[in-house]
């Protein structure tokens, strides 16, 4: 059962695949001998009716004050340890 349903997505994959790689080969190189053909071309009417369009809607910002800063005078305390003083051992003799 396993093995038939590993065949069948297979075959599907290539097709799809198939199918993909038609359609990007046949929308850019079909032509039309006139122009009035083109505008009943399935084709040609998806490929022009998804042109982007330039859009905008940025909400303007809202500055309010939300409070007011107090500083506070800090005080780094420092201590030197005795033990900071040797880091490094001795040089080599």
């Amino acid at each position: 059962m396993q093995e038939r349903m590993r065949f069948t997505g297979r075959w599907l994959t290539w097709f799809c695949l198939s199918l993909m790689l038609w359609a990007a080969v046949v929308e850019p190189t079909h032509n039309h001998p006139n122009h009035s053909g083109s505008a009943s071309c399935s084709i040609c009417v998806a490929a022009h009716s998804t042109a982007p369009t330039a859009s905008c809607n940025h909400a303007r910002p809202v500055f309010e004050a939300i409070g007011l800063m107090q500083e506070e005078e800090v005080i780094a305390k420092a201590r030197l340890s005795v033990f900071d003083l040797a880091i490094r051992g001795p040089p080599a003799v």
